[in-house]
């Protein structure tokens, strides 16, 4: 009787265990490639899962990246998010000043504000809170974590796990050699070589296991035709963005968590070079990195999300 009892009431505590969300925040260049946006939308579907402490924005104009977010927050019903505006570095160079065309769909928008805290704080702030609990998703360039590490060399550490869109390893962008710099990479080359010797525990999701994740011309009508409030967003951010066939580089990143079985890592160690490149050594490992990818799951995985939310404004 004692043993039924004693079973009886820990099945409460074994049913939060396994109901128990995991902690993310997304950091994000969102505006500049279309994928930030899928992975975005990737990311809200995952609720049930993923409890979202806050977006926070890198790189070039971010105050306008942070409109672009509040925004799609704002047309799916997720106001209670959070937004964080990372360092503005738009005047580093033309092209992190660069006005992305997927800026006009959110011009004007003021329904939602972003907070006033810094990315970086707020990063920091999550991880102390919550410390070996908060997953982030890295698919941008890495200067909130510079800014991160210049303020507390060791925070970083204390957060659970990193998942990055970062580096190019054994193929670059057309899968295949000579190897390319990654963007992420190289358009902040002395805050990347910080992010690789932070010595957090970084999954990386470069070019290896990202390239090969198109959205083909069919998939693009289907989502078109789901006509909800995500979808809609998708495929007018999409329209404005003004390419033929997005690759899904940074809904990858998500994926490497939430399905490991669909991709092959490696512990590596790595480096980053003075030209952007990352690079394997033969010390002893610091990262995982990705190495292959079953694309044709993922990317089902994928579509099967964005079609099956029903996301709307609240009344």
């Amino acid at each position: 009787m004692k043993k039924l009892l004693l079973l009886f009431l820990c099945i409460p505590m074994f049913l939060t265990a396994q109901t128990k969300k995991q902690k993310v925040i997304f950091d994000c260049d969102l505006g500049d490639d279309i994928d930030d946006a899928y992975a975005l939308a990737y990311l809200l579907t995952q609720q049930d899962k993923l409890e979202i402490l806050g977006i926070t924005t890198c790189y070039g104009r971010t105050d306008d990246r942070a409109r672009l977010a509040l925004k799609m927050l704002y047309e799916t019903g997720q106001e209670h998010i959070p937004v964080y505006i990372g360092r503005n570095t738009s005047h580093v160079d033309k092209r992190a000043n660069w006005y992305a065309d997927q800026f006009s769909w959110a011009k004007g928008f003021e329904k939602l504000k972003p907070q006033s805290k810094p990315a970086a704080d707020f990063i920091m702030e999550q991880i102390k809170k919550y410390p070996n609990e908060v997953v982030i998703f890295s698919v941008g360039p890495v200067t909130n974590f510079a800014d991160i590490i210049q303020k507390d060399p060791k925070i970083l550490q204390k957060a659970k796990h990193i998942y990055a869109m970062f580096g190019s390893f054994d193929v670059g962008y057309n899968q295949k050699k000579p190897i390319d710099a990654e963007w992420n990479v190289k358009v902040d080359i002395p805050a990347s070589k910080q992010f690789v010797q932070s010595g957090t525990s970084i999954t990386y999701a470069g070019t290896d296991v990202t390239s090969q994740v198109k959205l083909s011309a069919e998939n693009r009508r289907i989502l078109k035709e789901k006509n909800t409030p995500l979808t809609n967003a998708l495929t007018e951010l999409y329209r404005l963005w003004g390419h033929e066939t997005p690759t899904l580089f940074d809904p990858v990143a998500i994926a490497m968590l939430l399905h490991p079985d669909l991709f092959q890592t490696e512990k590596r160690n790595i480096m980053v070079d003075d030209q952007g490149y990352t690079r394997s050594t033969q010390a002893k490992p610091n990262a995982v990195v990705g190495i292959k990818i079953q694309e044709a799951k993922v990317l089902k995985i994928l579509m099967n999300h964005y079609l099956k939310q029903s996301f709307a404004k609240k009344p």
